[in-house]
């Protein structure tokens, strides 16, 4: 029998231990498969028959499929350069073979010619991002042995033209995938759309760049929401309100199509509810407190803020500085350390959560599947959970 070391690491943060391994695939719910045993040992036996299947190669399927072995190679590596029919046929011939790739052999070659995997993270004045990029963080720790690099980069700001200019760079510096929080703007649209035709992978994650070429996007379902959000907004305000909105940014196709979402359900439920005003805050604290302080005396018939990004801290010090916080109700995305302090004072009635750490993890981790394996992602949307979270469950 053959070994392969994997290394294994335990994240308490998560709801309920998973256990995370570094084999190539993503299987988080081993522990509940029973399978504990046989893998906490820390070494994975090959069992005698893989090496059977490790026999079949390129050049058989080549005769098979009666194409060349380059063919079959770009086939098997999801490389373009193949037309569809020929494309399917080998896919076809690989799988009646059950063609595995050499893991072993793979992840030894893999570490004679590292790869780099660009991660582009949100400014991080928004503490969410400390959950993405521990996500970021944990996927590289699993995918190192089969040598692969993760070059994390940091926004200052949330101006297209920053991430253009770091997208460039990742292209100078051969980076060979991209997970990509991305500015919805035709710039960055066709900066990816580029990217992509080049060969390289682009996955978005958390916000998406719409109708772009990019092979998937992780995240939640941003329309559903805000519709979530509305319908909450519309069950504690009964009579007749005005709710602010403070976004993070418009050109974010998160915040987009959360206001959407919120708007169709205080509509879909014909609350009283009127919109008083849209600001974006670019996720600062500072400038959403100001924000507030400002709306809260110019309309004194204010009685909801919704808040669709960061800065949410920043609204609760308002509320609570002018003794507002009773009256006006709050509701808000993500739950970070400041986030539940407010809800258990009463100061945030809601919070939907959107499990970034899966966001950086998952994105990270299906690009190496796609450059390591040629295994596409299983969904154009690999979507995450909307999590209601309230005093009482904080």
């Amino acid at each position: 029998m053959s070994d392969f070391r994997i290394h294994t690491q335990l994240f308490s943060n998560l709801q309920g231990p998973r256990l995370r391994m570094a084999k190539g695939y993503d299987d988080r719910n081993l522990l509940d498969k029973g399978k504990s045993e046989k893998y906490v040992t820390g070494v994975f036996r090959l069992p005698g028959h893989a090496k059977d299947f490790m026999k079949l190669t390129i050049r058989k399927i080549a005769e098979i499929a009666n194409v060349s072995r380059g063919t079959v190679d770009k086939v098997l590596h999801n490389r373009p350069g193949v037309s569809e029919p020929i494309r399917e046929k080998v896919k076809n011939v690989a799988s009646a073979l059950d063609y595995k790739p050499n893991i072993v052999g793979k992840a030894l070659a893999g570490q004679q010619n590292p790869k780099t995997i660009g991660v582009i993270v949100a400014p991080d004045f928004n503490p969410f991002v400390e959950d993405i990029k521990i996500g970021v963080q944990a996927a590289k720790d699993e995918i190192s042995d089969y040598g692969y690099n993760i070059d994390m980069r940091v926004l200052n700001t949330l101006d297209a033209q920053e991430q253009i200019n770091i997208l460039d760079s990742f292209i100078e510096n051969k980076t060979d995938g991209i997970a990509l929080f991305s500015i919805d703007s035709d710039k960055i649209r066709k900066k990816v759309d580029a990217i992509v035709a080049e060969g390289l992978p682009v996955v978005t994650y958390n916000s998406d760049i719409q109708d772009s070429n990019r092979i998937c996007f992780v995240g939640q379902d941003h329309y559903k929401g805000g519709f979530v959000a509305g319908d909450l907004m519309s069950n504690i305000l009964i009579e007749s309100s005005n709710v602010l909105i403070i976004t993070s940014l418009l050109e974010l196709a998160c915040h987009k199509n959360r206001i959407t979402g919120f708007k169709q359900a205080i509509e879909e439920f014909e609350s009283k509810i009127q919109i008083t005003d849209i600001v974006e805050n670019q996720d600062k604290k500072q400038l959403a407190f100001e924000q507030t302080l400002k709306y809260v005396e110019n309309y004194p018939a204010l009685n909801g803020i919704y808040v669709t990004g960061g800065g949410v801290s920043g609204v609760g010090e308002a509320l609570r500085t002018i003794g507002k916080h009773k009256e006006i109700k709050l509701i808000c995305h993500d739950l970070v350390e400041s986030t539940a302090n407010l809800m258990k004072e009463g100061i945030i009635d809601f919070t939907i959560c959107q499990d970034p750490f899966y966001h950086g993890y998952k994105s990270v981790k299906i690009i190496f599947e796609y450059l390591f394996s040629g295994k596409n992602p299983e969904s154009k949307f690999v979507q995450t959970k909307i999590d209601i979270r309230s005093r009482s469950n904080v």
